[in-house]
């Protein structure tokens, strides 16, 4: 990040080097530079373009091939590459995930400053919304990040910023969030054609807001409880000022047009058409087993039935590459609607997630009042309704030993994490960030080339080399073992995991 924003500034000295160069050669004068505007070509993009850039490469980064199928994917328990399915890593690939999140997060900060210059608070909240969870993703999946000196080249000329703790990033997007609740007003300027997701609906981006600013604090109620409570209390407490995502049509996702190659939805773009499933990337045993166990009526939904007629994952450990079920003819494809849709979704939260939050936070005693029982329910209904199950398919599914309240020998918060991690399907990063929070699902399958070392999927991403390399205030506290473990992230408690 640090060498991308040398050669911006770079490139912005030369450009001022030529202009006065020209102008001292040619006597420039003001009507010269009016003569000599080209129509045609824009000299400046409107705020809602580049908050639809930010949109689009945040989105094809955390829901694409890579992070959200191989490497988060994986790591979640819910997809894996057949014949590999192990924690490959590519130089360039890192640095490149790396450098477009945090080319998102500057075309929304763009966007934000430039829609306030114009009065446009709705644009600059949404566009600080999208900055906040970008920052949250990128946090969890490398820890300490540059956050709040990251932006800061062209006023400051900050060429080095300073890596953030994650405690000091969750502390700057909860007050980011809080605040784009408050300057959100639908009377107060359009969002425009660069929203992507909910199409210019103010209050639909409040409840996103909010959604994102409790699932922040859930993340972090283990390890700061004092700092968590008080923003799960404020947000359940009083749904009147800060609203919240209930139903799926206010779901936070981004459905593609699916018209050109460069508007299909990322996995489609990847996996191929529905009519000749050959690609490598399949589904995960730890995700496929428990659906099966549990005759989960959205099976089906997210996979395949195999070549041999019945629904298998690619499952890790040592010696993968030779169990007999880890073929291509054995092990599952994605289910259509999640990987073969060419006007399928990027999704960015859920209504079901908030509904288990909700019951983890009522279950936890986090929140006064509250039945965790009626928020489990409503969360598993309106998981299923999302995939399109029928009520009796979902009424059958509340009654199994393993689903229903009180029963089987899962305890009920276990019961709550478990749903939600099933309901987080495509959303990896989030689904890997529950595993490590919670480890429920418990995943003990590592991959063969690290199966003798670690008892845990990776805790973290590597550090890119370029930051490593350029910036000089990288920290030199970082331990990384082994390239995706090291330190546990901030919020990841569980004991004995390695």
């Amino acid at each position: 990040m640090v060498s991308n924003m040398k050669n911006i500034l770079i490139n912005k000295i030369s450009g001022i080097l030529v202009i006065c160069m020209l102008c001292t050669s040619l006597s420039c004068t003001e009507d010269w530079s009016e003569m000599n505007i080209n129509p045609n070509q824009p000299s400046a993009v409107p705020p809602s373009n580049v908050f639809g850039a930010g949109l689009t490469v945040v989105a094809g980064q955390l829901f694409g091939e890579r992070i959200g199928i191989y490497y988060a994917g994986t790591w979640s328990g819910q997809t894996a590459a057949i014949g590999a399915g192990d924690y490959e890593f590519r130089v360039g690939i890192n640095s490149d995930q790396w450098d477009n999140l945090f080319r998102a997060m500057a075309y929304f900060e763009d966007s934000r400053k430039t829609a306030l210059e114009a009065g446009n608070t709705n644009l600059a909240a949404v566009s600080l919304i999208m900055k906040a969870f970008t920052a949250q993703q990128t946090s969890d999946m490398w820890g300490d990040i540059p956050y709040s000196q990251a932006f800061l080249l062209e006023q400051e000329g900050i060429l080095n910023p300073v890596f953030d703790t994650h405690k000091e990033v969750y502390t700057q997007i909860l007050s980011e969030l809080a605040e784009a609740n408050t300057l959100l007003n639908a009377n107060v300027g359009t969002i425009g054609v660069g929203d992507f997701i909910y199409a210019g609906n103010v209050s639909k981006w409040k409840k996103f807001a909010n959604s994102l600013r409790l699932r922040v604090a859930m993340r972090m109620s283990v390890v700061d409880p004092q700092a968590a409570a008080p923003v799960i209390s404020q947000i359940l407490g009083d749904p009147a000022t800060y609203p919240v995502i209930e139903a799926n049509i206010d779901n936070a996702y981004m459905n593609w047009p699916g018209i050109a190659t460069n508007n299909i939805e990322p996995w489609r773009a990847r996996l191929g058409v529905p009519t000749n499933k050959q690609d490598g990337y399949r589904t995960n045993y730890d995700m496929i087993n428990l659906l099966v166990e549990m005759n989960d009526p959205r099976l089906p939904v997210y996979a395949d039935k195999n070549q041999n007629g019945f629904y298998n994952g690619y499952k890790m450990g040592i010696g993968q590459t030779g169990f007999p079920l880890n073929t291509n003819a054995n092990v599952s494809h994605i289910g259509n609607r999640f990987g073969y849709d060419d006007k399928g979704f990027s999704p960015f939260m859920n209504a079901s997630q908030v509904w288990f939050i909700k019951a983890e936070a009522a279950e936890r005693g986090l929140v006064s009042g509250g039945n965790a029982q009626e928020y489990y329910t409503k969360g598993i209904t309106t998981a299923m309704q999302e995939n399109s199950i029928s009520q009796a398919g979902i009424d059958t599914y509340l009654m199994g030993t393993d689903v229903a309240w009180g029963s089987g020998t899962k305890s009920n918060l276990e019961k709550i994490r478990l749903q939600n991690w099933i309901g987080l399907y495509k959303q990896s990063v989030e689904a890997w960030a529950e595993v490590r929070r919670t480890d429920v699902p418990m995943l003990v399958n590592v991959s063969n080339d690290y199966a003798s070392n670690h008892n845990r999927p990776p805790f973290r991403m590597s550090y890119p080399a370029n930051e490593v390399a350029f910036n000089e205030s990288f920290p030199d506290n970082v331990v990384q073992v082994d390239i995706f473990y090291g330190d546990q992230i901030w919020w990841d408690t569980r004991e004995g995991v390695y």
